[in-house]
């Protein structure tokens, strides 16, 4: 009865110390990361005009946590370091910016911004996987199509599947990754566009 009696009182007197400590825990500061743009290869022959619609994203990617590694059945993320702005949006900026780059002699403009336009072409993106591997490698999958914006016409649709080692466990390691991969994904978009717009006469929007 004693060694019990002391065991709960040595319970209690330590109990707020394990309890400070998991509060300290979970209050550290947490790291903020962002996709960015990469450069990329010129194309010439786009349309005046482009807008990229709000990108459509799986709904396990759609939290704050960075993924660390993803498999059939688990999903395991970084607690501690997250996206600066939620993980659709910023790859809609991103990819905003990577076209504007590249396209040369074209406008491009987001879904979601405050400057409207009346765009010749539309980009439609549904990201079906951006997470690292159980083998080490950033694995991206995306389904893209190009529409026409007077008749709202899909005038075609391309599957883009890209991987390069993800640079885990240095988490800034993983983002660089995803924006080289995001990059490559938007030289392939920029080629799609021209190559829409060319073979397309009579589908064209809005002059510019």
């Amino acid at each position: 009865m004693i060694s019990r009696r002391r065991s709960f009182l040595a319970f209690l007197g330590l109990a707020p110390f394990a309890l400070g400590s998991l509060a300290a825990c979970s209050s550290a500061n947490p790291n903020y990361y962002r996709i960015g743009p990469v450069p990329g290869p010129q194309v010439a022959g786009a349309p005046p005009s482009i807008e990229v619609r709000s990108i459509s994203i799986p709904g396990y990617l759609d939290r704050e946590e960075i993924v660390k590694q993803a498999n059939a059945y688990k999903l395991d993320v970084h607690t501690n370091d997250i996206w600066a702005e939620p993980l659709a949006s910023m790859l809609e900026d991103s990819l905003v910016a990577d076209l504007q780059t590249r396209l040369t002699g074209s406008t491009v403009i987001g879904a979601g911004g405050s400057i409207g336009a009346n765009a010749n072409l539309m980009v439609e993106t549904n990201l079906l996987r951006f997470d690292p591997d159980p083998d080490g490698q950033m694995v991206l999958q995306v389904q893209v199509g190009i529409r026409d914006s007077a008749s709202m016409k899909l005038l075609g649709t391309r599957n883009i599947t890209r991987q390069a080692p993800s640079g885990q466990p240095v988490v800034a390691n993983i983002v660089a990754s995803m924006s080289t991969l995001w990059g490559q994904a938007a030289d392939e978009i920029a080629a799609f566009l021209a190559q829409t717009w060319a073979t397309h006469p009579h589908g064209r929007g809005q002059s510019s």
